[in-house]
Parts: structure tokens; sequence; C-alpha cells
């Protein structure tokens, strides 16, 4: 046996190079599954936010004037707005909105020095981001407000029905119409 063969850096098991792909593979699943079992419950964490899932969707309803069901989205809109705003705004915005009628809503607001958690919560649902520049973080795209608020409009990139391109849009008027 020569001595370049018997060096360690040469050989060929999978001692030598680490892991087999089975191994790596098992290593990973295990992790994966790992962080599964301890990653907290959608509800367990919609618990700890500062309103609440069904309170903070009452709110962004009344403040984005327009009905708001997505769960999900908003559990990760006040994840991320968390930080921004104290515990007594968030709970303070949502009891002045509470039961105000959609025409008081700016008014109840402007008066109440909490435009800038209801321009955050608004700007979260209608952009599906948070946060400006490199410190932006996209939380929906598909499901921000802003397409749904056009009427016709969809994200680039989703797809409708084949042809549905080719029909003028409902709420589009022609130019003959404004005579």
């Amino acid at each position: 046996m020569s001595q370049c063969s018997a060096t360690p850096a040469l050989s060929t098991g999978a001692d030598a190079t680490g892991p087999n792909r089975r191994e790596l593979l098992a290593k990973v699943l295990a992790l994966a599954l790992a962080d599964a079992m301890f990653w907290p419950a959608s509800d367990a964490a919609a618990a700890v936010l500062p309103l609440g899932r069904d309170r903070f969707l009452a709110l962004s309803t009344k403040l984005c004037a327009m009905q708001i069901n997505d769960e999900a989205l908003a559990d990760a809109i006040q994840n991320a707005l968390i930080g921004r705003f104290a515990a007594n705004e968030w709970n303070h915005i949502a009891d002045i909105l509470v039961s105000a009628s959609p025409q008081d809503v700016d008014r109840l607001i402007s008066h109440s020095g909490l435009r800038e958690i209801a321009k955050s919560i608004v700007s979260a649902w209608y952009s599906g981001q948070v946060g400006v520049g490199e410190s932006a973080h996209v939380l929906a795209y598909e499901d921000a407000l802003a397409w749904a608020a056009t009427g016709y409009a969809k994200a680039p990139g989703t797809c409708g029905e084949f042809g549905e391109w080719t029909a003028k849009p409902a709420s589009a008027s022609d130019p003959g119409d404004q005579q």
C-alpha cells in the first residue's frame, strides 16, 4: 500500500466526505419537524398581539373602509407594527373607533393624536408592506387591498380566466358616453 492511499483525505468512504445524502436529508427533516413541534399555533400567536385578531380586523375594517377578513395577514401586520406603537395607542384607537360611523372615522383620528398608527395600519393593508426603503418588509402582494380597491386590477402575474383581458372592466365607461 502506498503512502498516498493510506491518507484519510484520499479515502472515498462516507466517513471521509461527510454524511451521505440520506443522512443529510434525515437530519434536515428532523430539524424541520423539531421546529414545527415548538412553533406556536396561529391562535396562540394571535393571543399575544396588542388587540387580538377579531378586534384588529374590526379596527382595520373601519380604517380601510372595506370589509377585511384575512386573519393571517391581520396577524402579520400587527406583528410587524407591534414595536412601533405603545400598547395604549393600540387600545385607544380601537376604543374610539369601535362604535364610530364611517363618516366620523377621519375626524376622530385627527382629534385623537393617533394619525401615525392609523396611517401605518391603512398603508400596510393597502400596500401589503410595512416600512419604507431598506427597512420595508413585504407582508402580502396579491392580497394587498390596493388591487381590490380598484375594482378591476389584479397583481401582475396573477392569472384569471383565459381571455379576460379582451373585455373592458365593468366599471369603465366609453369616451362617447360623456357627451
